[in-house]
C-alpha cells in the first residue's frame, strides 16, 4: 500500500468515527454533503475537458454492455444472494447494486493505475440512466414482496432524476467554463486533485455518519448485521467486477472493478432516509467501510494483471513490461 493510499484511508475513517462521536458538529453541515458529491464531479469533467485531454470510440469501448452488467445484472445477483442469507437488507442491496457509479470512481482509478478515461465516462452514463433503472428495480422488489408502490414513490424518483440533472450539468458547465475562461484556474486546481477529493470525501463521510450516530448508537447488533452485509456487497461487487472486465487490458480490466466496487453511497443514503426505513440506511453507510479497503485488492489486482499483460486490445501493440526497479511498482 503507497503512502497515498494510506491517507486516504485513515482520513476517511477518522472523518467516520468523529461523526459519529460528534454528530453535533456535523449537523450545520448537512448540506455540504451534496456539494462535495458536486466537487467530485467537477473534477471529473476538468480532467475529461482539458485541451489536451483527447478520447475516441475506443476509449470507452465495452461501456454499454458494462454498464448493462453494473445496473441491471449486478442488483438482480445482490437480491437473489441477501434474499437466502440477509432478507432484511435485500433491498439496500438492490439499492447499492443498481445506483451509479460513485463520483469518487476517478479518484480510485488513479491510485490503482485503472483506465481513468473510462471511469469517468461511466460515472455520467450511470447517472443519466440511473433515474430510469432505479425505479423499475424498487418498484419490481416490491411487486415481488406483496407491496404497492404508490404515487408518491415514482414522485421521489422524478424529483431524485431531477437532482441527478443538476449534480451533473452544473459542474459540467463550470468546468467548461473554466476550461475557456480561466484555464490557469483549471489546472491549478487539477494540481490539487489528490487533496481536493481527500478533503471533500473525508468531509462526505464525516456528515453521513453524523446524521445517522443515534442510529448506529441505539442499535449495536442491527450495526454489525449491516456491517456483515456491506461487506458481502463488496465482495459481490469485486467478483462481478473482475468478471465484466475479463479479456480487456490492464488498465480497462482494473477500471471495471474500480467502478462496479465504487457506488454512490452518498445517493442511496440520501433516497434511503427520504422513502425507505433503517435496514436500507444502515448497510448503505456501512458500506463506506469496505469501500475504501477496497483500494487494496484494486491496487494487488493490477498488479497482477500487470505481471500478466497480454496484448491491449483497445490501444494497439504489447507495452514493455516494467521492471522491478520501476518506481511505480514498488509504491504496490
Amino acid at each position: 500500500m503507497n503512502r497515498d493510499t494510506l491517507i486516504f484511508i485513515v482520513c476517511s475513517y477518522g472523518a467516520m468515527l468523529l461523526g459519529i462521536c460528534l454528530p453535533q458538529f456535523g449537523e450545520p453541515l448537512r448540506h455540504l454533503l451534496t456539494m462535495m458529491l458536486m466537487v467530485q464531479l467537477l473534477l471529473c469533467f476538468l480532467d475529461t475537458g482539458a485541451p489536451d485531454a483527447v478520447a475516441s470510440t475506443a476509449d470507452v469501448a465495452g461501456l454499454p454492455a458494462f454498464l448493462g452488467i453494473k445496473m441491471l445484472l449486478t442488483p438482480l445477483i445482490c437480491w437473489g444472494i441477501f434474499a437466502l442469507i440477509l432478507p432484511r437488507y435485500a433491498l439496500g442491496a438492490i439499492l447499492m447494486g443498481g445506483v451509479s457509479i460513485g463520483v469518487t470512481a476517478p479518484f480510485f482509478g488513479r491510485l490503482a493505475r485503472a483506465d481513468v478515461t473510462f471511469i469517468i465516462a461511466g460515472v455520467v452514463a450511470s447517472c443519466l440512466i440511473l433515474p430510469l433503472t432505479m425505479p423499475v428495480l424498487v418498484v419490481s422488489y416490491l411487486y415481488a414482496a406483496g407491496q404497492e408502490a404508490g404515487s408518491e414513490l415514482w414522485a421521489a424518483f422524478f424529483k431524485t432524476g431531477l437532482a441527478l440533472a443538476l449534480y451533473i450539468f452544473v459542474p459540467f458547465a463550470v468546468a467548461r467554463g473554466m476550461w475557456k475562461t480561466a484555464p490557469a484556474l483549471a489546472k491549478g486546481i487539477l494540481n490539487r486533485r489528490y487533496v481536493i477529493s481527500v478533503s471533500s470525501i473525508a468531509c462526505c463521510m464525516f456528515v453521513i455518519f453524523s446524521r445517522f450516530s443515534t442510529p448506529l448508537r441505539a442499535n449495536p447488533f442491527m450495526v454489525a448485521e449491516a456491517l456483515a452485509g456491506a461487506f458481502v456487497l463488496a465482495v459481490i461487487f469485486l467478483g462481478v467486477g473482475i468478471f465484466a472486465g475479463r479479456g480487456m487490458s490492464a488498465a480497462r480490466s482494473v477500471a471495471c472493478a474500480v467502478s462496479m466496487g465504487t457506488a454512490n453511497n452518498g445517493l442511496v443514503l440520501i433516497l434511503s432516509a427520504q422513502l425507505f426505513g433503517l435496514p436500507e440506511v444502515l448497510v448503505t453507510a456501512m458500506y463506506s467501510v469496505p469501500l475504501f479497503l477496497l483500494l487494496i485488492p484494486y491496487q494487488r489486482y493490477a498488479a497482477w494483471k500487470e505481471n500478466g499483460r497480454r496484448p491491449d486490445p483497445y490501444h494497439g501493440a504489447k507495452k514493455k513490461r516494467r521492471s522491478d526497479n520501476d518506481p511505480q511498482r514498488k509504491m504496490l
